[in-house]
Parts: structure tokens; C-alpha cells; sequence
């Protein structure tokens, strides 16, 4: 009885070697298409909500509803926002993100000369970029007038705890050329666009598909090698002629 080849003894005959050769070949073509859907799949695009123009307002600053809100970046220091809110000549609620500092004393300062100013008998006019609001963060700063985040639904709240106020869905923070005459202190606010990372579930799918096509291309090849050793050790199929 003739001993079966092994499975290595087949796989190194030339012709299985030259197969081996191609449906890597193969392999790799569905790979590198793979990797082009892959690419695709995570994209990153800038919030669609955010307004990115630079928009002028005329408002009156409530001096009685001024803010500080914690954990502010700007570059990489971390600091204080002073916001106000304001209204518009409809009476509407706008609040306005008027300035930065790494410093709270003087953000903290800054606040009581606002809430001790005039600025709520007279129109001013301010330039800056609308950002989106924030999810509420619940206060854990013993001073009642910082906040974790710069949330509207949280701040109008505050504003008017005792009816309902119409405001603005979005906050405008003051890129420096408005500030000089008002509130000279404050650094501008670094407004930032994160960019938000989606899925192409689409280009996902496709990327699982030609990766699954490259591992048959090798296991095509591993099972007509495999078949070829079988046969070979049971020997060739002869029929019984009656």
C-alpha cells in the first residue's frame, strides 16, 4: 500500500507553488480594495450646526444674569468663560460668551464691574461666531454663579426661573474685535471646531466583503491542494466493467 503524500509534499509541487503565487496575487488586489473602502469608511466633517461666518448682533447685556463657566480651553491652557445674557429689540434672549482667562479672580472681578456697569440701558453692538450649546453638566463649585458647562437649557433657567423665556438656540462667543471698549481684560474666545468622526456603514460593508473575497482566494487554493492529496492517497477511481 503506497503511503499518502502530506499535505506539504503536494502544496510544494511547482504547479501548486505557481497557484499559491497567483491567489496571493489575487489576495492582495481584494486587500488593497479593502483598504480604499477602509479609507472610506470613517470620514470627518465639521458640525453642520455651527455657524462658521462671523455674525454682528445689537443687544442689551442683562448686567443682572453674568456667568462663569469652568473648564474652558484655550490651546492648551485651561480656563474661564464670562457669559452674560443679552436681549435683542424683539426682547429675545441671546447670551453672549464675551471673554477668556486662565485667571477666575479675574474673570470673578471682571463679572462685578459688568453687573455694576450701565450696559443694560443701551444698545451695543458685538461681533462674534454662534456656537452650539452644551449638554448640562450639574454644578459642583461651591460659587453659585460658575457652571461646568455652557448649557442654554441650564442658564436660561437661571435667567427666568419664574417664566418661560424665548431665546436664541445658539450662544455667540466674541472673537476680540468687539471687547476693547466693553471689557478690556479678557482674552477672545478660541473658538474651535472639533470635527465630528462619522461611519459609512456602506463602505464598512464592502471593506468586510473584500476581505472576505482575499481569505478565499488562499482557501481555494488550500482546498484543491487538499483534494489533490486525497486523491492521491486513495488512489485513481476505477470502474467495474460487468
Amino acid at each position: 500500500m503506497t503511503k499518502a503524500p502530506s499535505f506539504f509534499a503536494v502544496a510544494r509541487q511547482p504547479k501548486w507553488i505557481g497557484a499559491l503565487l497567483l491567489s496571493l496575487a489575487v489576495a492582495a488586489v481584494f486587500a488593497a480594495l479593502g483598504q480604499w473602502q477602509l479609507d472610506r469608511t470613517f470620514t470627518k466633517d465639521k458640525p453642520a450646526h455651527v455657524a462658521y461666518n462671523l455674525e454682528t448682533v445689537a443687544v442689551k447685556i442683562d448686567t443682572k444674569n453674568v456667568f462663569i463657566i469652568a473648564n474652558r480651553l484655550s490651546d492648551t491652557e485651561t480656563g474661564y468663560w464670562l457669559v452674560a445674557n443679552s436681549t435683542d429689540a424683539k426682547n429675545k434672549s441671546l447670551t453672549i460668551a464675551l471673554g477668556w482667562s486662565p485667571d477666575l479672580a479675574e474673570v470673578k472681578a471682571e463679572r462685578m464691574a459688568i453687573m455694576e456697569s450701565d450696559l443694560q440701558k443701551f444698545e451695543t453692538k458685538l461681533e462674534g461666531v454662534f456656537i452650539p450649546t452644551e449638554a448640562p453638566i450639574r454644578q459642583t463649585n461651591e460659587l453659585p454663579y460658575v457652571f461646568e458647562s455652557l448649557s442654554l437649557a441650564q442658564l436660561i433657567n437661571v435667567y427666568s426661573p419664574q417664566k418661560p423665556l424665548v431665546s436664541q438656540p445658539q450662544i455667540l462667543a466674541l472673537n476680540g474685535a468687539s471687547q476693547a471698549s466693553a471689557w478690556p481684560p479678557l482674552e477672545p474666545i478660541n473658538v474651535t471646531y472639533d470635527q465630528v468622526q462619522k461611519i459609512n456603514w456602506l463602505s464598512a460593508f464592502y471593506f468586510l466583503e473584500w476581505l472576505l473575497f482575499a481569505g478565499f482566494a488562499v482557501f481555494l487554493w488550500w482546498r484543491l491542494v487538499r483534494d489533490e492529496q486525497v486523491l492521491l492517497a486513495n488512489g485513481p477511481i476505477v470502474e467495474k466493467v460487468n
